[in-house]
């Protein structure tokens, strides 16, 4: 992972798909824990331009430094575990992005972490959230040493190798993937099925064709925050009755 990807503010550059398949490709090859968190060093420093990156993740003991790009990112990284304060602290609480593009002027915000790092040499910080189930579990830190805004395709890129990392580090290795990915498989088929019981319910019901019950269906899952398996199951056990979907 050596070149960066230039483009234009806002737009992603014209080589952010073949950077996205080399990143999956990697992460679906049956990467240690190590390998993982060295590839999301590589594109912070890489792909992202940074001048450091680090990779904090929640412990028993707490907030934990699990990698860096170099030494002073390292020493940046520990002291915000020690200090209970920091932009990537402040994204795992968040489980959002904390941007600073002046550190100088965030004084305030982070005193006794903000002189450390400009003595360092960083002037700016990016720290994107490792999230899990929707709670952050980790941040990934990018350190620049000018003020940097980074543009939104570098920022959607941060949190997609994020969320990837997390993904790579929860799944099972060896031989147990296979059977993992067969129990998906039968998961999947089993859901399918459910799904098209549910959607020739609500299409008889109604009175509606059986593409206009699947959008019913689809759509009141998604604008309520249903789990689509709970919601068709509640509709072929009668728990839900197909005219509640039309409110």
């Amino acid at each position: 992972m050596s070149n960066r990807l230039d483009g234009e503010s806002g737009t992603a550059p014209p080589g952010l798909a073949g950077a996205l398949v080399t990143i999956t490709s990697r992460l679906v090859g049956s990467p240690d824990n190590a390998a993982v968190l060295r590839l999301v060093t590589e594109v912070g420093t890489g792909l992202l331009g940074a001048t450091a990156t680090g990779v904090m993740l929640t412990g028993a003991r707490g907030l934990e430094v699990v990698a860096a790009s170099d030494e002073t990112a390292r020493f940046v990284e520990l002291l915000q575990t020690h200090i209970e304060q920091g932009p990537c602290v402040d994204c795992i609480a968040a489980a959002a992005v904390i941007t600073a593009t002046d550190l100088a002027a965030e004084r305030d915000r982070w005193p006794d972490f903000v002189p450390a790092a400009l003595d360092a040499g960083y002037r700016s910080v990016v720290a994107v959230p490792l999230r899990l189930d929707g709670t952050g579990v980790g941040g990934f830190n990018l350190f620049y040493d000018t003020k940097t805004a980074a543009p939104q395709w570098q920022l959607d890129l941060a949190q997609v190798v994020s969320d990837l990392a997390v993904l790579a580090l929860v799944q099972e290795r060896g031989d147990r993937r296979a059977d993992r990915l067969l129990e998906a498989t039968v998961t999947a088929l089993n859901d399918r099925v459910q799904l098209d019981h549910a959607v020739g319910l609500v299409a008889g019901t109604l009175g509606i064709t059986p593409a206009a019950a699947r959008a019913l269906v689809l759509g009141h899952a998604t604008e309520h925050g249903f789990v689509l398996r709970e919601l068709t199951s509640a509709v072929t056990d009668g728990t839900l009755a197909p005219a509640d979907l039309t409110g």
